[in-house]
């Protein structure tokens, strides 16, 4: 057998592994939830729906902030929103690394808490940030550098990290994740679906946590509502921000099925690149190689 041969029977034997690990991985998210995914979050089909588990609170999103060790004020790692009552000034402050400010983050569920800090993964273009950012379309995680865990937004959105896996794809002008939804996003979907379209639209959305001088937060959620267990796709949803890219549909959503892309002869579904890191700020920048073991681990960090 020549070289050659060789190699490519190993390079078709690493795909056929790739593929086995991708399909097991959506498996075992279908037997997560027995395969029901018309109504994953309801009573398995054949049992009593008032026999389904109540959706529970994620962690560190309700109740008091965290003040950071020593006092002084919150712990804050990259880029966020400013509360302009306590720091008059530029709506979102693009600063890098860990620092001090004297006020809590205008909504907790929109920050990752790790180790004592609070990292900002929501829409910077909500909060004032006019710069550089990268759109993203549905739920998808977040590399640990940049708070990890998951981001929750449905739709399309904005992040100032540019995508770090090959499991992210590129639909018309969004970045899609295409890889698998572990259980602890399964188990806190139904409390951020809610979220997002019940409060974030209102609140939030478009700016409108400034404007007119308003500053006013969205209300705790301290029990998901009945209508909010069947949830909706990660990757559509109830879209407060307009319609879906081009002849979009949720249809298959569920297990991580991308959004058709209408007139791909410019913008075609392809894998997106996985980037490498610029000087300076991680925010601007990821690890290059991307992949699942490259820095993310699902959850939200502690």
């Amino acid at each position: 057998m020549t070289s050659r041969a060789i190699a490519s029977g190993a390079a078709f034997a690493g795909l056929a592994l790739s593929t086995l690990v991708a399909t097991q991985a959506y498996a075992q998210s279908d037997d997560y939830y027995g395969g029901v995914y018309d109504d994953p979050y309801g009573a398995p089909q054949g049992q009593a729906q008032g026999q389904a588990q109540e959706p529970p609170i994620p962690p560190y999103v309700e109740g008091a902030p965290i003040a950071a060790q020593g006092g002084g004020g919150y712990c804050y790692v990259g880029p966020h929103p400013v509360d302009t009552r306590v720091v008059p000034g530029p709506a979102f402050e693009d600063v890098q690394g860990q620092n001090i400010r004297p006020y809590p983050p205008v909504d907790l569920r929109l920050f990752s808490y790790h180790q004592g800090c609070y990292y900002f993964i929501g829409d910077p273009r909500d909060f004032g940030y006019g710069g550089q950012a990268y759109s993203y379309y549905g739920a998808h995680p977040v590399l640990d550098v940049y708070g990890g865990g998951w981001c929750f937004m449905m739709g399309g959105h904005y992040h100032l990290w540019r995508p770090w896996s090959p499991y992210f794809t590129v639909v018309g002008p969004w970045y899609y994740w295409y890889g698998p939804y572990d259980p602890f996003f399964w188990s806190y979907w139904p409390y951020y679906s809610f979220y997002y379209r019940s409060y974030y639209p209102t609140y939030y959305a478009g700016g409108r946590f400034y404007r007119g001088g308003g500053y006013r937060a969205a209300p705790p959620i301290s029990r998901v509502p009945a209508t909010a267990m069947r949830g909706s796709s990660p990757a559509g949803g109830s879209n407060f921000r307009g319609s879906p890219p081009s002849g979009a549909t949720s249809a298959g959503a569920w297990r991580g099925s991308a959004p058709a892309s209408g007139a791909s002869s410019t913008a075609p579904f392809r894998p997106a690149t996985p980037s490498t890191p610029s000087s300076g700020s991680v925010f601007r920048g990821s690890p290059s190689g991307g992949g699942l073991g490259g820095g993310w681990r699902g959850g939200r960090r502690r």
